[in-house]
């Protein structure tokens, strides 16, 4: 019983068994066409990363001033790049590796391996002159060597941002742009990218990929500053990526981020995310994940005035041949918006790289410098109304209070603390009993020296930071510099010391006191609104919080007052060179000429070579730090000490022409409403404030003043009445 059993047991595996025969035969033998056709089916070829189209950036009427325009990047694989900078056998064989891996091995497989790394670094160094060749008929010819520098500088690149991630992971291991390829020829257009694919067929690490490049409005040299600019990742961008978990937004070592301006502050909303798209061997596509296009940017900034302006700041400039510069800003008074942000001398941003060197090398009239927004300068006799304003909240002085100036401060010393001088002359200015109307109208220093020692430095700096001195503007730049509103602590801090006179000197827009250009425009619509809030760029659908200063209707009417009179009252200081004529408005404005002394433009450096051959440096830069570190950079084998590094050179290079110290010259303003019998009506809001600065523009009253004029007039005829 128990034989016949196993015999049936035996059998039944047997037949299972050559069940299993016959099926395996048929799938292999039988349909071993169709499964194999199937298995290649299923294989997929390299996800394709599909780029995305940066925002644009528009002005407030949709013009738009810069935008991604479609090109080709030709790209090299990292491994062949990094085989190319490290000239070891050991990096071709690591790339030979990887293509084994990969299934893209470009050789016939039973080449051996030694045969097939010295093609392999005869193809890469033959590669680098056909990509020089590509350039050849371009406006900016590419010569292998230059190519060959791109390419290190990327295995530069990404070498640190492996080691910037080593820390943050807390352990070394490769990144993901180490199996990526990298740009070395960008903006190719569409005649070089087809010639690039007949080219370089034969090189299986050469990718010639879609991208875009940004393209600027014609004219946008008036906009370089607040647009900004793009440059390369580098390594701290990528170990503080905050989508850097996300492979469709990441950032990669061969993209571009926003550096400066608008690119930098808008960044987030610019850019997009990648897309991707799968295809398997037969071109199927597997998967197909769309890009996502970055969002368009709106700034509240007039074109038209914008150029307009900057036109206008040009001529003044180069009227005044100490000059080395200026800015323009003009504010809408009830929103705070930027309606015009000019700074002069500028750049054409389409040609930012080929000019580098220049414009950097320029230290006279520093045309990189945002003036607007990240120049510190004193007020001057600008900040006199918020001074006046300090009396009047503090209960120091009232609208009648009077005082008298004989053009000094103490008539037993004609040398210090004096009333301003009659330009080009040496007579003091000598304003009599004057009260607060007056002593505005008149910028009469004495009563500003009284008042602030009244007030004391604590109460000024107070009402200064009311108005938001001190303080950045809420402009949202990386830029944008805080000025400085020196309180007691902040001497102590940076200065360790509080000097009896300083309170006479911050009532006059001098000493530490500090403000950009945007900030004077911001306290002018203070002025003019009695509220405070921060100014705004970028077009959003939240306006920026205000707050109102605590001051009565009849103080801030005393102010506003004494601030026309500057203009329109015979004894005004801007009277005799300021002229607007309008029926609908009266230009209201504060004149400032800010005493400065001549800045660095370049420093001596003795050193001694690598062979012991002493020499002097002259180093082109506007400040001892930066002269010190480029010296260091562009000469390593050099020695010097740092102590005996001194100025070489000045801006202006010559003594003033009438004998007299720098100033800066500023004019402030607002335009008030006129009733019908073209009277100030101050129970209506002024529309726009504006801000005029000439760097070594001496009288604020004489150059800035005839240009504020303009200005206004400009801004009443883009924007309309």
């Amino acid at each position: 019983m128990f034989e016949k059993r196993l015999r049936v047991l035996l059998g039944v595996l047997a037949l299972g068994a050559l069940v299993l025969l016959v099926r395996l035969g048929q799938l292999q033998i039988v349909h071993a066409d169709y499964y194999r056709q199937r298995t290649e089916r299923s294989l997929i070829l390299t996800p394709t990363q599909l780029p995305f189209v940066r925002g644009s950036i528009r002005d407030r009427n949709g013009e738009v001033l810069v935008s991604d325009e479609p090109c080709w990047n030709l790209t090299i694989d990292y491994g062949v790049i990094a085989a190319a900078c490290e000239e070891a056998p050991s990096a071709i064989k690591r790339e030979i590796k990887r293509w084994k891996r990969a299934g893209r091995y470009p050789f016939v497989k039973t080449v051996p391996d030694e045969q097939v790394q010295a093609t392999l670094q005869e193809e890469i160094a033959a590669m680098w002159e056909e990509l020089s060749s590509l350039t050849a008929r371009s406006p900016e010819p590419q010569s292998a060597f230059v190519l060959r520098t791109r390419a290190r500088e990327i295995y530069d690149r990404i070498a640190g941002i492996r080691a910037a991630v080593a820390v943050r992971r807390g352990f070394d291991a490769p990144v993901a742009e180490e199996g990526q390829p990298h740009a070395v020829l960008t903006g190719l257009d569409a005649d070089q990218q087809i010639t690039a694919r007949e080219m370089f067929a034969r090189y299986p690490w050469v990718h010639v990929e879609a991208s875009s490049a940004r393209r600027f409005a014609v004219d946008a040299e008036p906009f370089a500053h607040v647009l900004g600019r793009m440059g390369r990742i580098d390594p701290d961008d990528v170990a503080s990526d905050p989508e850097a978990n996300d492979p469709f937004a990441e950032y990669r070592a061969d993209e571009r981020i926003g550096t400066s301006g608008v690119e930098y502050a808008a960044e987030r909303m610019l850019r997009g995310r990648r897309g991707q798209i799968t295809l398997d061997l037969d071109n199927a596509v597997i998967e197909d994940i769309e890009a996502e296009h970055g969002k368009d940017v709106t700034l509240t900034i007039n074109g038209p005035l914008q150029r307009r302006l900057y036109r206008l700041l040009g001529n003044t400039v180069h009227q005044h041949p100490a000059s080395s510069g200026g800015a323009i800003v003009v504010l809408d008074v009830r929103t705070r918006n930027v309606l015009a942000l000019v700074s002069y001398p500028s750049y054409d941003p389409s040609h930012f790289e080929e000019l580098y060197t220049d414009l950097r090398d320029d230290t006279d009239r520093l045309p990189l410098l945002f003036r607007a927004v990240n120049c510190r300068y004193p007020p001057g006799s600008t900040i006199k109304p918020l001074v006046c304003l300090a009396g009047l909240m503090n209960g120091r002085i009232t609208p009648d209070s009077r005082e008298n100036c004989t053009g000094y401060l103490s008539e037993e010393n004609h040398d210090a603390w004096r009333c301003w001088e009659v330009r080009g002359t040496s007579t003091r200015k000598a304003h009599g009993s004057i009260n607060l109307v007056e002593a505005l109208t008149g910028s009469c220093n004495v009563f500003m020296y009284r008042l602030g020692e009244r007030l004391g430095v604590d109460r000024l700096c107070n009402t200064f930071d009311m108005a938001g001195v001190g303080r950045g503007s809420g402009i949202g730049l990386r830029e944008d510099a805080a000025g400085i509103n020196p309180t007691p602590g902040w001497l102590m801090a940076n200065k360790h010391q509080s000097v009896p006179g300083t309170a006479r000197l911050f009532a006059i827009g001098q000493g530490e006191l500090a403000m950009t250009p945007v900030q004077v425009a911001n306290m002018m619509a203070t002025y003019a609104s009695g509220r405070y809030r921060p100014v705004t760029l970028i077009d959003t659908a939240t306006p920026s919080p205000e707050w109102k200063l605590p001051a009565t209707n009849d103080q801030w009417l005393a102010i506003r007052r004494g601030i026309y009179g500057v203009v329109n009252d015979p004894e005004g200081t801007a009277h005799k060179y300021v002229h607007f004529e309008n029926d609908r408005y009266a230009l209201c404005g504060k004149t400032g000429s800010a005493t400065v002394h001549p800045w660095p433009t370049s420093y001596r450096v003795p050193y001694v070579d690598e062979f012991g051959v002493k020499g002097v440096a002259v180093v082109r830069e506007a400040a001892k730090e930066p002269a010190i570190e480029r010296f260091r950079r562009e000469n390593p084998l050099w020695k010097f000490d740092p102590a005996r590094v001194e100025v070489a050179g000045r801006w202006p290079p010559y003594p003033s022409p009438d004998g007299e110290k720098y100033s800066h010259a500023w004019f402030g303003a607002f335009l008030q409403p006129l009733d019908a019998h073209r009277q100030p009506d101050w129970s209506r809001e002024a529309p726009i404030a504006l801000a005029v600065l000439i760097e070594f523009g001496g009288s604020g009253a004489q150059t800035s003043g005839p240009l504020a004029t303009q200005v206004a007039t400009e801004a009443l005829d883009v924007l309309g009445e």
